[in-house]
Formats: structure tokens, sequence, C-alpha cells
């Protein structure tokens, strides 16, 4: 694949909403697909091309959507993408949270689903797109992002303190911490602790701790393309092999071996854009 990344450097008022800026442009003589895995980050494509098909990789026989620029919330299960072989977009990666506050809704309105950032943000939406467009360079194009994102976060409201805790408490426990002691060491009914997290994250901590997990195992197959099933399953929170295997089916539709492979594959590509 003929692909080029760009990185840009995030304002520090930012620290805590935004991961990264990453441009990308592809220029292929046929259509691409690529298979987005769950993850714990909320990806802000905004296009400056042709547009995206985006459909549930599980679910083949519904439609793909057709958009330009788009939201996804979590997913706990895998996204297909496509582009029709020329590809121009910046990717912007929101923590939840700090997506909760720079879209301004609910995260449970757009968990597992993607949506057109014009539904969300009204006019502004195509209004940044067309500027970035005529941006000459990615640094500016950054900068831009960066002055927009930065302005509607200091407009928004806070995330409820307890909420802030305990999905910080869930990642930094690699999904390890059991969710009836996340709920007794904030002094929550588990009622309310799922409503909380559905509202400021997407999902229920249970389904974020599955992510956390999964997410844990393709960084360490990334670093570590050879390591054995059982010493993975160890590393990354799984109670054991059998555990890994069923929840890798169950979140990339993929078995492990397919995991494995398509992650190396991934990098090599990744790496090969880059070089």
């Amino acid at each position: 694949m003929a692909m080029a990344f760009t990185s840009g450097i995030v304002g520090a008022a930012l620290s805590g909403a935004v991961i990264d800026y990453t441009g990308f442009v592809q220029r292929e003589r046929e259509p691409v697909r690529f298979r987005e895995l769950p993850c714990t980050y909320v990806p802000l494509i905004l296009d400056l091309g042709d547009g995206w098909s985006v459909g549930d990789a599980r679910r083949l026989d519904r439609a793909p959507e057709r958009f330009g620029s788009f939201v996804a919330g979590l997913t706990d299960g895998p996204v297909l993408v496509q582009h029709g072989g020329s590809a121009r977009c910046i990717q912007v990666n929101l923590t939840p949270l700090g997506a909760r506050r720079l879209l301004g809704l609910p995260m449970s309105e757009i968990a597992n689903q993607s949506v057109a950032l014009e539904d969300i943000l009204g006019r502004s939406a195509p209004r940044l797109t067309e500027r970035l467009a005529e941006a000459p360079e990615w640094v500016e194009r950054f900068d831009l992002i960066d002055r927009a994102l930065t302005a509607r976060l200091v407009a928004s409201g806070p995330i409820d303190g307890g909420t802030m805790w305990a999905f910080r408490r869930v990642v930094s426990s690699g999904g390890r911490i059991a969710i009836g002691e996340l709920a007794r060491e904030l002094g929550w009914s588990h009622r309310r602790l799922i409503g909380r997290f559905r509202s400021d994250v997407g999902l229920a901590p249970k389904a974020l701790a599955r992510i956390v997990r999964f997410e844990r195992l393709t960084d360490v197959l990334r670093a570590e393309p050879a390591i054995e099933w059982s010493w993975a399953a160890i590393r990354c929170g799984f109670f054991d092999q059998a555990h890994l295997a069923r929840e890798v089916r169950d979140l990339a539709d993929l078995t492990p071996t397919a995991l494995r492979a398509e992650t190396v594959n991934f990098v090599q590509d990744t790496s090969a854009a880059g070089s």
C-alpha cells in the first residue's frame, strides 16, 4: 500500500482529552479496506478526500454507511472501513472522557456506531474541514484543529470525578479489576457505576475492561510477534489461553492466529510507509 503518515503535536491545554493527531494519505488503484479492532480511544476522522464506507465486520449482510468526516464511539466488535482507493484525512484520537466533553453528548449515543461529524457539531464541522483542506501544510492543519478543540474544551462542562477515577482505575489495572471491587472503592452501587460509565465512556465498565485486555494483547503481539499464547494470556490479564481465544473471537471476529498475522502485517505495512 502507498501510505503516508504525518504526526502532529497536541497542545498542553488538551492533555487528557486528545491523544494524538495523524495526517493520512493513501493512493491505490483499487478500493482499500481496513479492519478496525476494539480500542480504548474514540477516533474522529476529518475527511479531506472522497469519503469512507463504514460497516460492522460481523454483519456483512448489512450495507455499510457512507461518511465524509465522522466520529466512532467505543465498540465491542470489529468495524470495516473502506475508501475507494484515494484517501486524505486527519485522524484525531480522543480519550472517551475527552470525547464526552468535546462532543457534548452522552457517549452511549455513539457507542458501537459511527456518526457523521456534522450531525454532532452542526455547521462548524464542514467549516472546519474546509479550512483544513485550504491549509497549505500539515502543521497549519494541526494548529487549526488544536485551536478549535481547545475552544470547545474550555466551553465544556467537567466530567464527574468518580467516573474519571474509575475509568483510570480500569485502565491502570490492565482490565483486571473486578467491577464489584471498583464499585466498593467508589462507594457507588453497581447500577450507578454502570450508568455513569455508559453516559461518560460509552460502554459499561466490564466491557471497557475486556477492551483494555484485548488492546494490551495487540500491543504485545506487535512488540513480540512470536510470543506463546499461554504467556500472552498471563501478560494480558486473561484467565488462561482458552479465555484469550474466546475473547479474541468475540471482540475481533478472528482466531488468535489470524489476529497475530493481521497485527504483524499491519506493523510491517505502516513501518514501510514511514520509511
